[in-house]
């Protein structure tokens, strides 16, 4: 079982791989690409202004602004 467990690197190396192709999103959304990773992602289209980041990103924003906030 240990055999099949791939390295940190290779599976972000393949996760990029698969975000490079090129894919539509799906009806009622549209492609944004993360302004902090870079990663595309497809978001919901009424929410498309307002989302600057990737699900993966999001949290550790909103971590930040709530550490800075008085």
């Amino acid at each position: 079982m240990a055999d099949d467990v791939k390295p940190a690197w290779e599976l972000e190396q393949e996760a990029r791989a698969v975000n490079a192709a090129d894919w539509g999103p799906l009806p009622g959304t549209v492609k944004r690409k993360c302004l902090r990773c870079g990663y595309l992602f497809a978001v919901k289209a009424e929410e498309a202004e307002i989302t600057a980041t990737c699900p993966d990103c999001a949290p550790s924003q909103t971590r930040a602004r709530s550490n800075n906030s008085t």
